[in-house]
């Protein structure tokens, strides 16, 4: 039973791009989108989560919960689930609240199962290649929503004739986040000399980076252009890496001059605070929750009411956006303070646990922890934060490593 974890956990992943879209069947053109409560992530937590239970009764009860008590990096959520607690008591809308933080419950259990089966490095091997083919995939078929104008999969965004593709995400954005972790991800892998550069590595890598550019996010381009001088600066001493992220640098430039819609696009970071677009009312709206409920929030969930509601007055009658943006002020408006707090506490943690194995572990401890952070960074500009799965799934992998006996071999 202990074995199939090694199959679960990447399938977990291989499934994770098929379910950030809105449906389970979408038409393949374009048209209006049929809700569903049976969705394939959800299947796939289901199966993660049912194994995981196994295995932790498995191990025993009592003794797999103090291990687990035991970790360092547990202790990274606490804080978050006393803010939930917290701001239950001056809720908004209570039931909202509980049922938000029963899915961050799921999440979390999401993690642990995560943990549980996260035992050996041939794992990790098999997730990351899980993401970089998943990606490349879902590059193609962003590309080709690009090229066609059809949208493929629940609807894109076609805004002045800028065609903003999705692939198989409900948003370009979040698109955006996964090739970022895909990209970012495989670059560590091949610097830390885990994977080795090859013609259909490369080739993959060069759609990912295409697709990146058509999916018009200024996030994700800003993410990708950070993480490739951080990268660079890291790699001084390998030759081979380093020429492959000038060649990935150069790819992203080539396409900014040779497209005018992405030049177009880019042009836009510099216009002040007009560069914030719709962003605008929902920091102001944000804000205001926050001044009013410093400490506990509007309650976990209720951003959006509340900006539809008691903070109308904030939103423009010409905008119909009032969905957060900004996971910062999201957490902070729902949370109040304690959430800050809990956001802080689950990054720090889990980016001092990292550090301290990365030169014990080959790269994956330090993958899992860039890959946290892009979508930390993409959340300020796509407000899903702790919502994505994939946070909750390294976090869990996070925990694996924590758990790991370093004094015995990571390939056993």
């Amino acid at each position: 039973m202990k074995k199939w974890g090694g199959w679960i956990i990447p399938l977990f992943f291989a499934l994770v791009p098929w379910d950030i879209s809105k449906v389970l069947f979408p038409p393949y053109q374009s048209g209006s989108e049929t809700q569903t409560t049976l969705t394939f992530l959800r299947i796939g937590m289901v199966i993660l989560i049912a194994w995981g239970a196994w295995q932790f009764a498995q191990g025993g009860i009592r003794k797999t919960f103090r291990r687990m008590v035991g970790a360092p990096l547990i202790w990274a959520v606490i804080p978050l689930f006393i803010a939930i607690l917290v701001s239950l008591t001056t809720s908004l809308q209570p039931r909202t609240t509980m049922v938000e933080g029963m899915r961050l419950v799921l999440l979390f259990a999401v993690g642990v199962s995560m943990a549980l089966g996260a035992d050996r490095k041939v794992v990790f091997e098999r997730i990351f290649k899980v993401i970089f083919v998943m990606a490349t995939l879902t590059a193609v078929i962003g590309l080709i929503q690009y090229l066609s104008g059809q949208w493929i999969w629940g609807g894109g965004i076609n805004i002045l004739g800028v065609r903003r593709v999705n692939a198989t995400f409900m948003d370009p954005n979040i698109f955006a986040r996964y090739l970022d972790v895909s990209i970012l991800g495989t670059l560590v892998l091949l610097l830390r000399r885990e994977w080795y550069l090859r013609i259909g590595i490369a080739l993959s890598l060069i759609i990912q980076v295409v697709a990146l550019g058509v999916t018009f996010s200024r996030t994700g381009w800003i993410i990708l252009l950070l993480g490739l001088i951080i990268l660079a600066i890291g790699a001084a001493e390998h030759g081979r890496t380093r020429w492959s992220m000038l060649g990935i640098g150069t790819l992203g430039l080539a396409v900014l001059i040779i497209i005018p819609s992405i030049r177009a696009r880019f042009e836009t970071l510099f216009t002040g605070i007009g560069a914030l677009g719709q962003r605008q009312h929902l920091l102001k709206g944000g804000w205001a929750m926050f001044i009013e409920h410093p400490l506990t929030g509007v309650g976990l969930g209720n951003f959006q009411w509340a900006l539809e509601n008691p903070y109308h007055y904030l939103v423009p009658w010409s905008d119909a956006v009032t969905r957060s943006h900004t996971s910062l002020v999201t957490v902070a408006a729902e949370m109040g303070i304690l959430g800050v707090i809990g956001m802080a506490s689950f990054l720090l943690l889990l980016t001092g646990m990292n550090l301290r194995v990365t030169n014990q572990m080959n790269a994956f401890a330090q993958v899992v922890l860039i890959s946290v952070f892009v979508v930390w960074l993409s959340s300020q500009g796509e407000g899903r934060f702790f919502e994505d799965p994939m946070v909750w799934a390294f976090w869990g992998l996070s925990l694996a490593i924590q758990w790991k006996p370093w004094g015995e071999d990571w390939d056993g």
